[in-house]
């Protein structure tokens, strides 16, 4: 069976949610980009991945929200064989926007079936949360 961007996008807010690194690893593609406002991040190796990973985690400590979810936007097969995925992220608490949605592109490659991103667009940065600059 094939992956589907759904599945995907569920994968990466779970693994925030409960929270759970190695399902977070298994749909990324090293080197890594995550490109945001204020500039761009490469992580090389599974220990960058991890410490970049665990200030997410901090973010969403601070943030203490009750809903996360990511809507599709759109879904493009392009001629190089990769895929651009763009989706729509909302983090609610107590039925309040804990910040503006916004929208990212997922830079993906199917492998074995399975969806896997190399880079992530417009990536909102755990930064303003954790005072943390870089990974």
């Amino acid at each position: 069976m094939t992956d589907t961007f759904e599945n995907f996008l569920n994968d990466i807010t779970a693994c925030f949610v409960e929270p759970n690194f190695d399902l977070w690893r298994s749909r990324l593609i090293l080197p890594f980009s995550i490109v945001m406002k204020d500039g761009t991040m490469v992580l090389s190796d599974i220990d960058e991945v991890k410490r970049n990973f665990d200030l997410y985690l901090r973010a969403v400590e601070i943030m203490k929200p009750d809903v996360i979810d990511r809507s599709i936007v759109s879904f493009e097969h392009c001629d190089d064989g990769s895929i651009l995925g763009t989706f729509r992220t909302r983090v609610v608490r107590d039925g309040i926007l804990v910040i503006e949605p916004y929208a990212g592109t997922a830079l993906l490659r199917r492998i074995d079936g399975r969806l896997q991103m190399s880079s992530l667009l417009n990536a909102r940065g755990h930064h303003e949360w954790t005072g943390v600059r870089g990974h």
